[in-house]
């Protein structure tokens, strides 16, 4: 049940700071050119996306299933206790080297698997910069629900 839950608060955190791109897109009827913290995915398994709709919606699953699976696999690293840096689970540290972690895996397999070539920087030259934002503001939104949501007396010394 864990795994589920640190799935889903990565999702919720992936989805919460994707707002202002799903503002900004229904604002502007479609015609935004580079939305805020998503990937604009023009090709995906080597085909090309032409509509402005479907590249948004593509970019937003995206971004949504990488911030769901960055939550569950930190449950992982939790459980097999394979926090090798730190030491420590659930502290804003630890989660800033799984962030880091997770972006250069994410940029050396995820993303060349997708068509999308290394750090996906097919879809345009300052990807790999929206990418590692996206994942520090994963790590520090996951690390801010957990906070919220543990007892006082179960939060471990940063």
């Amino acid at each position: 049940m864990d795994y589920l839950l640190g799935g889903a608060l990565g999702g919720l955190v992936a989805f919460f700071f994707a707002l202002p791109a799903i503002l900004l897109e229904i604002s502007e009827r479609g015609k935004v050119k580079n939305a805020p913290m998503l990937i604009d995915v023009k090709t995906i398994f080597g085909l090309k996306i032409r509509h402005t709709h479907e590249v948004f919606f593509i970019g937003l699953l995206l971004h949504i299933v990488i911030g769901f699976l960055f939550g569950l696999i930190y449950i992982v690293f939790v459980r097999e206790g394979w926090l090798f840096v730190t030491n420590a689970p659930y502290t804003l540290l630890s989660l800033v080297v799984y962030a880091l972690l997770s972006w250069i895996v994410a940029g050396v397999v995820v993303y060349p698997l997708l068509g999308m070539g290394w750090f996906g920087l097919k879809e345009g030259r300052h990807v790999w910069m929206e990418t590692i934002v996206a994942h520090l503001v994963l790590g520090l939104g996951l690390w801010l629900l957990v906070q919220y949501y543990q007892p006082f007396f179960f939060n471990p010394p940063m």
